[in-house]
């Protein structure tokens, strides 16, 4: 009786032994800041809903160019004389990371914000709210 007690104690302790791997997941996300860095091009534009397209010859609407050290390059490509013509902004920038939001401020102290709407390695959406005009960028790397 006394062996058969061991026995069934024995098992109910592996069994409760067994289960799923307690460990926290001790893998980090790579923050916003580090993860925007280098050239995103535009795909895809919109204001207020609308598609805004590439105009011939251009091949796209430009790019964002992120730095490291927190400049930020904003090519915007548009037709003048029917050349292809690249117009720069530059700005520095900060990155909220709880608020997932990336505050702009050029020379002249105009700031722009940009909520980021989505993000991985290879897209980014930004939505830029100014007034009544909704500015959505689809970026890719």
């Amino acid at each position: 009786m006394k062996r058969n007690l061991f026995l069934g104690t024995t098992v109910v302790c592996m069994l409760l032994s067994c289960g799923e791997d307690r460990d926290e997941d001790t893998t980090e996300q790579t923050p916003i800041s580090q993860k925007i860095i280098g050239t995103w091009t535009i795909v895809k534009k919109e204001s207020n809903g609308a598609n805004v397209p590439a105009s011939l010859p251009c091949p796209n609407l430009g790019n964002f160019f992120f730095e490291p050290d927190k400049k930020l390059f904003e090519n915007h490509k548009s037709v003048v004389n029917n050349n292809c013509v690249t117009d720069t902004d530059t700005y520095t920038y900060s990155v909220d990371e709880n608020s997932k939001k990336i505050t702009a401020k050029n020379t002249q102290n105009d700031v722009l914000i940009y909520a980021i709407k989505s993000l991985s390695d290879n897209e980014l959406i930004l939505v830029n709210t100014e007034a009544n005009d909704v500015i959505q960028y689809t970026l890719s790397k």
